[in-house]
């Protein structure tokens, strides 16, 4: 028999239809016409097919009867399973029982009535459904016209020939079925012509359980008068509930226009609808879409779909020539649409099926409501449902009300919202003024460089809520860009983790800042700069830029998660002075055009505020200069008056002496005035030296000349104790190992070695000692103090450089605390000196120091403790020795190792 499938719509519930009536009419049927079972089968909307509700027995099975089965109430096939053993009772003797039971009363209905059970086997189960044309219910219907036949003639007609076997639980002798022809005053109501064969609501079938008598054709005049009351009472019930559910809808409509002119939140009116049309009719899937005839674009602004609100809707318009479909339907026609999507062979309206509320093609029902608005249409509801038949001609009258209240209160919405949104813009548009006022104050107001640099970076960080914001200035040379200014307005994630020191205040800090290097001739950002007046630099372009970036600038690049980062040209008139970087880690932002406008703007002022900065910091450092310049020329003076006064006085009373006593003076006199005159003269000429040295390194672009190549340290540290020791009273003891390689240049490192020698026997006891020693480690290991330590030295060159460090250690009278960090710059000595009777000019320890800087080392002043002696160390890179000194070795090796 015909059962449900599991996938298709549920039935209608049976409370749709007057069960209870229907049972008393089918009643009357069986006592009239003698039948002891019956089954009504309605038509149901949803499913297009014929229902079995209700299949009655009387009790004792009629005279000779067959035993009944057990009773269970007339529901749908999925409900009676649970019912079975359930027993209904039909009281015709209380009038009040039922609608028909003040009926007059027909003989034989005295006898109960049992509700049959859908079980396997049982005749017309409750709940089967039937198409035209299928088994007797079907055939009735489509024929539309009462049948009468044997048991036998059943079987062999819907049953035999290779069809399904029937096992029925009773075998009934006749079959009577008739149908429920829809009434003629039904059909005028709704508009319909009669038709020579009125619509079918709905199949009777009488059998009988015994033999004889049968149903004969008399009988098939009489069902009709049965037949034409029960169509009564399901169309009277019919209109009971569309007066009914218009009540509810009119109710529900009522306070759908309350709520639209209280509100003009479009997403909280939209969801009002969604919720209203829930109640209406069968919604799988929703959407919304407006049409904006200031811009002429069309946006999807609500959708919902397998019913849930999709989230996240695409905020970008389209144009009307990509909805072709949607303005023909909606601008052009200005029709109500109304299809079966799952059932449609062209592909015409896939547009309209398709986009961010799902995949609908598939859908039972289809349904486009055009939002008019007196001549025009601002746009549509769509709905989707996955039942057929699920928007009758009723519920789109309701909805297209409904629709019509909502197009009101949603152009108020919009109304609203766009005056609200001017005013929004105007609100923010002085915001913006005042902040960059307020940031052109920071800027203009400040002429220190760094410091306007930070407050330029600041302004326009907080400006436009960027999360990290760089100033690169253009090197000199103008091959690469060098970070000045960093700031974050948060410390959260990894990227501020990597840029922790972004507020630099030290100068150690500040040096970490501008390791920060990136290519710029030649490179992608010297291209997009010149190109316009900013550019984007995404994560691929970033990853390029970090391949040819030193390694803090490739640390900056990776480290910051870039998406996408602005940059903008800085240009004093046609001068690049640098790039301005705004990006917030991890987002992908394109700026607005208001936004990018004002960082235009402020990008010209601030080049403009840092070239006045720039050359008012020249003009400060000019007039330092000058000012240094003057005390050093006093300094000079002063020295240069004392040092020189000395051998010239010498000289000059030597000479005198040797002129007056010329004639009586002894050969050894005149000797030990000459030894005299000539160390006063090698003194004066040392002086005279050191200061043309001094002023050949201060010779602008003068750079000095270098022939670097392997020394051997010891050899280089005789040399000069050899030189020294004839004229110091001082022990020179010399611990440095041999083999060890310096890359040097070996006269100034023997001028460099010398010096520190002689300084040290000036201010050391004629007793004391001397010790020069070497040290083996790498340069992240050398104990350099926290002024003096190289950071690009250790990036370029690596901690893990060999390098010696050689140490001159005095036990002279030390330096004092608060000289010891100016004892380096020139003209320079401690100022008890001038009174003992060491002499010198000051310049010593300043040569020392460049020449050591020129070979890539560093010269510092390790020790020194006023009357304990001092410590200057200096270190050089290590090399391997020359090729013919590796053989020489070799072969002093080999010649050690052969047997005597």
């Amino acid at each position: 028999m015909p059962t449900a499938i599991w996938g298709e719509p549920e039935p209608e519930r049976n409370e749709a239809y007057p069960l209870a009536t229907l049972k008393q009419l089918v009643h009357q049927m069986m006592g009239h016409f003698a039948a002891q079972g019956a089954c009504l089968a309605l038509y149901d909307t949803l499913l297009g097919q014929m229902v079995i509700r209700l299949h009655v027995r009387l009790r004792n099975g009629g005279a000779g009867g067959q035993p009944s089965l057990s009773l269970s109430t007339g529901q749908s096939g999925a409900e009676s399973v649970h019912r079975v053993g359930r027993r209904t009772t039909i009281n015709l003797q209380d009038p009040s029982s039922s609608a028909v039971g003040r009926l007059k009363r027909t003989p034989g209905l005295q006898e109960e009535l049992e509700d049959v059970p859908p079980l396997p086997g049982s005749l017309f189960p409750v709940g089967s459904r039937y198409a035209p044309g299928q088994d007797l219910i079907g055939y009735t219907w489509r024929e539309n016209r009462s049948c009468i036949m044997e048991h036998e003639s059943y079987v062999y007609a819907f049953h035999g020939q290779h069809k399904t076997p029937l096992n029925l639980d009773i075998r009934p002798y006749w079959y009577f079925a008739a149908p429920i022809q829809e009434p003629p005053l039904a059909q005028e109501e709704s508009g319909q012509r009669a038709a020579p064969q009125p619509q079918v609501l709905g199949v009777v079938v009488l059998y009988k359980l015994v033999p004889s008598p049968g149903f004969d054709l008399k009988q098939r005049q009489e069902v009709h008068t049965f037949t034409e009351r029960m169509a009564l009472y399901l169309e009277n019930h019919r209109l009971r509930q569309i007066q009914r559910r218009t009540s509810e809808h009119l109710q529900s409509l009522q306070q759908l226009s309350a709520i639209f002119p209280s509100t003009v939140n479009l997403a909280y009116l939209l969801e009002q609808v969604y919720q209203f049309t829930r109640r209406i009719v069968d919604v799988s899937a929703m959407l919304v879409t407006l049409y904006d005839r200031d811009t002429r674009m069309i946006y999807d602004v609500y959708a919902v779909c397998d019913g849930r609100p999709v989230e996240g809707l695409p905020t970008e318009s389209v144009e009307p020539r990509t909805r072709r479909q949607w303005w023909r339907v909606t601008q052009e026609e200005k029709r109500t649409l109304l299809l079966s999507p799952a059932h449609l062979r062209q592909h015409e309206y896939d547009e309209l099926l398709q986009g961010v509320w799902g995949d609908q093609r598939q859908a039972e029902s289809f349904l486009l409501l055009p939002m008019k608005m007196f001549n025009r249409v601002i746009g549509s509801v769509s709905l989707a449902s996955q039942r057929p038949n699920a928007y009758r001609h009723e519920d789109i009258q309701v909805l297209e009300t409904m629709v019509q209240i909502i197009t009101v209160g949603i152009e108020n919405a919009r109304l609203y919202e766009r005056s609200r949104r001017l005013l929004r813009k105007a609100r923010q548009r002085e915001e913006s003024l005042a902040a960059m006022n307020s940031a052109l104050q920071s800027i203009s107001l400040v002429l220190n460089v760094r410091e306007m640099l930070d407050n330029f970076v600041r302004a326009v960080a907080n400006l436009v809520e960027a999360e990290i914001g760089v100033f690169f200035q253009l090197s000199p040379d103008g091959q690469e860009l060098i970070a000045q200014a960093i700031y974050a307005r948060s410390n959260k994630g990894a990227s501020n983790e990597a840029l922790s020191f972004m507020h630099a205040d030290s100068e150690k800090e500040r040096e970490l800042i501008e390791m920060i290097r990136l290519p710029f001739k030649g490179s992608l950002l010297e291209r997009m700069a010149s190109e316009g007046a900013f550019f984007y630099l995404d994560g691929t372009l970033a990853e390029e830029l970090a391949q040819m970036a030193s390694e803090g600038g490739a640390i900056f690049l990776r480290e910051t998660q870039i998406q996408r980062m602005i940059m903008i040209p800085v240009q004093y008139q046609t001068e690049l002075m640098g790039l301005l970087s705004l990006h917030t880690p991890h987002q992908d932002r394109v700026f607005q055009p208001e936004e990018i406008g004002m960082l235009l703007a402020l990008c010209s002022q601030a080049a403009s505020a840092i070239r006045n900065a720039q050359l008012f910091e020249q003009i400060q450092e000019a007039n330092a200069e000058l000012q240094r310049m003057n005390t050093l020329k006093d300094e000079f003076i002063v020295t240069a008056s004392h040092e020189l006064r000395t051998p010239l006085s010498a000289i000059s009373g030597y000479a005198s002496l040797l002129k007056r006593q010329s004639a009586r003076a002894t050969p050894q006199q005149i000797l030990r005035f000459a030894s005299k005159i000539a160390a006063s003269a090698q003194q004066l000429s040392a002086l005279v030296a050191n200061m043309t040295e001094a002023a050949n390194m201060d010779a602008l672009g003068r750079k000095l000349e270098l022939h670097p190549s392997p020394v051997e340290l010891r050899t280089a540290v005789q040399m000069a104790v050899s030189i020294l020791s004839i004229n110091i009273e001082q022990e020179i003891q010399v611990n440095v190992p041999e083999d060890i390689w310096l890359y040097c240049d070996p006269q100034l490192l023997r001028q460099v070695l010398t010096n520190l020698l002689d300084n040290a026997a000036k201010y050391s006891p004629p007793d004391s000692q001397i010790e020069i020693r070497v040290r083996e480690m790498t340069l992240g290991e050398v104990p350099l103090p926290e002024e003096q330590v190289d950071h690009e030295a250790l990036i370029e060159k690596g901690a893990d450089l060999p390098v010696a460090v050689v140490s001159v250690c005095d036990q002279g009278e030390g330096i004092l605390p608060e000289e010891q960090h100016k004892i380096f710059e020139k003209f320079v000595r401690a100022s008890r000196t001038l009174t003992t009777p060491v002499r010198g000019s000051g310049l010593g320890l300043y040569i020392c120091r460049r020449f050591i800087e020129a070979m890539g080392g560093k010269l510092w002043l390790e020790r020194s403790v006023p009357g304990e002696g001092s410590i200057f160390s200096f270190y050089l890179p290590r090399t391997s020795p020359p090729p013919e000194v590796r053989e020489q070795e070799e072969e002093s090796a080999s010649d050690h190792d052969e047997p005597a």
